[in-house]
């Protein structure tokens, strides 16, 4: 019996002991649930076209707590926001957060409350207007103060989903790192409130860029080419260095006028070397030049690094190369690239633009001297000279100044390493004798083969003229016309050949001309004299 007492005893201790232990295990599952969390997802998310990674960093500003409960639109009903830890100091009075929140709500309603301490509350006043500037303030507070991301993201190039999964509920900063170029006149970080569980926002910011040109493509020996390289000042918030550094390398076709030919302006105002911007004192990877500008500058008390220059304002360098010999018959590939600071937080972290290509290309004209009757057999001792006809497309050419239809072409070699230089000449007397003997213009001559050649020419209309015909052949009374017509794509368009043919034995004048009517005149006066002859010898006869 009382065995039996006691097992009961002991099975209402156990029964006791196993619902205090579920009642615990219950209080403790409530405690210790999960947060809420939501998302957040970048729309047409850009990546650093100059990295192989880009990484998008969430800053956590407010902590949002929440009862769990949403409405239809999947909003929270009932949300209570803290200043995250790190951020107390951006929002005390007298620093740049402060005027984002107030004692007061608005006349709608429409703020949300903040508790700053167990006996104050304010009200969170970032709207449409101004979060711009509170972004771009944040940003540099966090570049600049011990404040570190609450999380990460790092995407490939060209990705086209970026979403931050699982975050605690907060108001969040969104950075794509090395994002500097703000587009629609927005900062290059996002602010959002994630209210609902999920929260999309777009990105407003682009990377910086380089772009090059060359005010002429198709080109003659000796001729000045100059190439213009083009960016836009980033914006620098939160940066203690930023610079931009342009490296420029001229192909072997050309050769680069030195520093003294480079001009560089922001927002059209021409900067100083040496004071505003510095050449490499050894140009690194074989450039011709490599530019560094300072983007910021030393102000205030204490002193603080602030922009040197206005945002977005044109960034243009120009420098020239001229064409050497090296670019006939050559597709000359010239580069540039553009190294730039891309993270506030470490002034060695850099990222470098692809490097992008201006072609530029200098032609031939080849001529093949054949005999007519035969074309294997070549001809030595033509001499010709070449003549403008029409020019070809101008509107962005740089034409040396005395090129122009009607002028002869005269190619100086360099000496003494001075570079060869392809020139046009106005002849009075364009008689052939007169342009065979001609020492201010160029004369080929064809050799043992039958060739002779026009370097250095760019694209137009020319006509080719002999002006000494081989030894036993006659003279060409009529210009060949020839077409240059390069391709930046094809070197073999740069090369173009012209078969000239020449005939042997006695040539007359051509039909029509006053030298056939002389021969007329005189083959009938000596019929007219035959017959005056046969009459006289009849009339003699008779007698």
């Amino acid at each position: 019996m009382a065995n039996d007492i006691e097992r009961k005893k002991n099975m209402k201790k156990f029964i006791a002991l196993v619902v205090s232990v579920a009642m615990i295990l219950s209080v403790l599952s409530v405690a210790f649930a999960a947060d809420p969390t939501g998302s957040i997802q970048i729309e047409n998310p850009k990546t650093d076209p100059n990295a192989d990674n880009t990484t998008y960093e969430a800053y956590k500003i407010f902590n949002m707590t929440t009862d769990g409960n949403t409405d239809t639109d999947g909003n929270y009903t009932a949300v209570a926001y803290t200043i995250n830890s790190e951020w107390v100091g951006f929002f005390a009075d007298g620093n740049p957060g402060a005027k984002y929140l107030v004692a007061e709500n608005n006349a709608d309603k429409t703020l949300n409350a903040i508790s700053i301490d167990i006996n104050t509350t304010k009200y969170i006043n970032i709207t449409d207007s101004n979060v711009a500037a509170f972004a771009k303030e944040a940003f540099e507070y966090a570049q600049t103060k011990p404040v570190n991301a609450a999380t990460n993201i790092s995407v490939a190039k060209g990705a086209t989903t970026v979403k931050f999964e699982n975050l605690p509920l907060g108001y969040y900063m969104i950075y794509p790192k090395g994002a500097t170029v703000k587009s629609d006149n927005y900062t290059s970080i996002v602010s959002i409130t994630n209210t609902a569980p999920n929260g999309k926002v777009a990105q407003k910011a682009e990377y910086p860029e380089l772009t090059k040109v060359a005010d002429d493509v198709s080109t003659e020996v000796g001729q000045k080419v100059t190439y213009t390289l083009s960016s836009k000042i980033p914006d620098t918030t939160g940066f203690s260095k930023y610079e931009f550094t342009f490296k420029d390398k001229t192909s072997t076709g050309l050769t680069y006028d030195g520093n003294d030919s480079v001009t560089v302006k922001i927002g059209g105002t021409t900067l100083t070397a040496g004071t505003d911007y510095t050449f490499a004192a050894t140009p690194s990877d074989g450039n011709d030049f490599e530019l560094t500008i300072n983007l910021l500058k030393d102000e205030g008390e204490p002193v603080k690094k602030v922009a040197k220059y206005t945002y977005n304002a044109a960034i243009e360098i120009t420098y020239t190369a001229t064409v050497n010999d090296n670019a006939v018959t050559k597709i000359d590939k010239n580069h540039a690239t553009l190294t730039y600071n891309n993270d506030p937080k470490n002034s060695d972290s850099k990222d470098t633009t692809p490097p992008v290509e201006v072609k530029t290309y200098s032609s031939r004209l080849n001529i093949v001297k054949v005999d007519g009757a035969n074309s294997e057999t070549k001809l030595q001792g033509a001499k010709f000279v070449l003549k403008v006809k029409t020019l070809g497309n101008t509107e962005s050419d740089s034409h040396e100044a005395d090129i122009g239809v009607g002028k002869y072409y005269k190619y100086t070699a360099g000496a003494d390493g001075a570079a060869s230089n392809v020139s046009w000449v106005t002849v009075e007397d364009q008689s052939a004798t007169a342009l065979a003997a001609n020492t201010n213009i160029t004369v080929v001559e064809t050799d043992e083969a039958g060739k002779a050649k026009f370097d250095g020419l760019e694209d137009g209309e020319y006509e080719l003229i002999e002006v000494v015909a081989p030894n036993g052949y006659n003279l060409l009374t009529d210009p060949i016309n020839v077409t240059i017509a390069g391709s930046d794509e094809d070197e073999g368009t740069l090369t173009v050949t012209t078969v000239v043919e020449n005939n042997s034995g006695t040539q007359l004048p051509s039909t029509g001309g006053i030298g056939t009517t002389i021969f007329y005149i005189l083959g009938g006066l000596l019929v007219i004299g035959a017959g005056v002859v046969l009459v006289s010898r009849r009339r003699m006869n008779v007698q």
